[in-house]
């Protein structure tokens, strides 16, 4: 009797035990969820303010610019001028930096004949506020104003280039202003998508707020789009931008490259210049 007793008593005790644990446990996973939740934007955007060099440093001639986007926001950037008459380029950086290290883009354009707009996100570089997926696409959106109503540059001669989560940004904005031709170069999925191979044991699409859902986007697209991704890509993974050729709508075409995420376009060879200059040429073709 009395051992069934204290039998029933360890029992108890263990359940206790595991129910105190699996408190501890379940409560500090659901912590670090609501944590990760809360400051997901700090593992998303990287602004950095700090200029090292500018055009002018490099012999390169630029316009810059300020737009007041919504009170406490702006966006300032450059505009490269190589014939008013040839394709303009729209880039859009990825999520670190400024567009003080990506200078090399103004001279990528140059080399291929195309005139180029870059500029910094608010929160980045010169630009104020603080940076979030909706915020972005209006920074975009401003941008893409700034250049057809301001800058007199027709649609029609307008390519937007995203690189990396400029990609998502830069789908977005098609999704509201239609370019004449799309760039996706080392490009994800969407947020969701890359953070839950990123932190696998999370449960990062229930909590994420920031999607930047280019898959579903190049869906309904039906202007040309160029996929570049680089093999292999240990920042987003080269699947990612397989994915996003497959889901695409024609017209589409995908160039592999064998470079890294962070090479610079000028070391991404020949063949990624080439394609580039070809894809824009027959986008934009002379009689527009």
């Amino acid at each position: 009797m009395i051992r069934a007793i204290m039998k029933s008593v360890n029992r108890r005790r263990w359940i206790i035990v595991l129910a105190v644990l699996g408190t501890i446990f379940f409560g500090g996973y659901g912590i670090l969820c609501g944590v990760l939740y809360k400051y997901q934007d700090k593992l998303v955007y990287f602004p950095d303010d700090y200029f090292p060099t500018d055009p002018a440093a490099e012999g390169l001639a630029v316009e810059e610019f300020e737009l007041e986007v919504e009170p406490g926001s702006t966006v300032t950037g450059w505009v490269f001028k190589v014939d008013p008459e040839a394709p303009w380029i729209l880039h859009f950086h990825g999520n670190a930096g400024n567009i003080s290290g990506r200078i090399d883009y103004l001279k990528l354009f140059k080399e291929l004949g195309f005139n180029g707009v870059l500029f910094d996100y608010r929160g980045y570089g010169k630009s104020k506020g603080v940076p979030t997926e909706k915020g972005l696409v209006a920074d975009g959106l401003a941008v893409v104003k700034y250049v057809t109503d301001t800058l007199m540059v027709d649609p029609n001669r307008l390519i937007y280039y995203g690189e990396s989560l400029g990609g998502g940004v830069a789908g977005a904005v098609a999704e509201v202003e239609e370019p004449r031709a799309l760039i996706l170069k080392s490009t994800f999925t969407s947020v969701p998508d890359l953070g839950a191979e990123l932190y696998p044991f999370f449960p990062v699409r229930l909590i994420s707020h920031t999607q930047f859902n280019t898959k579903d986007r190049v869906k309904s697209f039906l202007f040309p789009k160029l996929i570049i991704h680089g093999q292999p890509d240990t920042v987003i993974p080269y699947e990612h931008g397989q994915r996003l050729y497959q889901t695409a709508s024609e017209p589409k075409r995908f160039l592999e490259i064998y470079r890294d995420h962070n090479t610079g376009p000028l070391g991404l060879g020949q063949e990624f210049k080439q394609v580039v200059k070809e894809f824009v040429l027959e986008a934009v073709p002379d009689d527009y």
